[in-house]
């Protein structure tokens, strides 16, 4: 395990999502088989703020653990103290076909989501089942194929999505960037799927 003592670190680095504060405890796993507890403190789709015992040192790449909720690859991008940053490690997805096969099963929900389209209010509607990379709808407003849209869940920043399909008032969307898999799980979980 490589970690460092406390020093001032750029903890105002830049990230890409804003995060939405939690408090999940979980784990560091390291290469090197050291276990270290740590306290998930805000969480975004790339990203995450934790509280740990010891430092860790920037670059470090370790496996983020929560109980019940599985494991995601991640990578120390700054440490203040006892407190650091993670980013979640880009997960692998098949190449794009013209016509894709499903890369995820889908989970049967029964969930609010707020839609927006651009230039338009945000709406509150049905959500029937979701994956990482995108979710069946119940749509206020009919959209047309192609349409970007932003879907957001209780407690978590919009994402940007394409409709894929639609059928009278229902609909598939795609996220353009799918939900990391612990986020999912974290997702699920509030949901009351896990």
């Amino acid at each position: 395990m490589r970690i460092k003592p406390p020093v001032e670190g750029d903890a105002n680095a830049a990230r890409r999502d804003p995060r939405h504060p939690v408090a999940l405890p979980a784990f560091a796993l390291f290469d090197d088989g050291a276990r270290v507890e740590l306290t998930i403190l805000d969480l975004s789709y790339d990203g995450c703020r934790v509280a740990v015992a010891v430092a860790f040192l920037p670059n470090t790449l370790l496996k983020l653990s929560v109980p019940r909720l599985g494991q995601l690859e991640a990578e120390v991008r700054w440490c203040d103290g006892k407190v650091a940053g993670l980013c979640f490690k880009s997960e692998t997805l098949q190449p794009e076909q013209s016509q894709k096969p499903r890369v995820h099963e889908r989970v049967t929900i029964d969930g609010q989501i707020s839609l927006r389209r651009a230039g338009r209010q945000q709406f509150q509607c049905r959500v029937f089942d979701l994956t990482p990379t995108g979710c069946k709808v119940e749509f206020i407003e009919r959209p047309k194929v192609g349409d970007t849209i932003w879907a957001k869940f209780e407690g978590l920043d919009a994402l940007e999505a394409e409709v894929r399909w639609v059928d009278g008032f229902y609909g598939g969307v795609e996220f353009k960037r799918p939900i990391y898999s612990a986020v999912f799980d974290l997702l699920l979980a509030r949901i009351g799927k896990l």
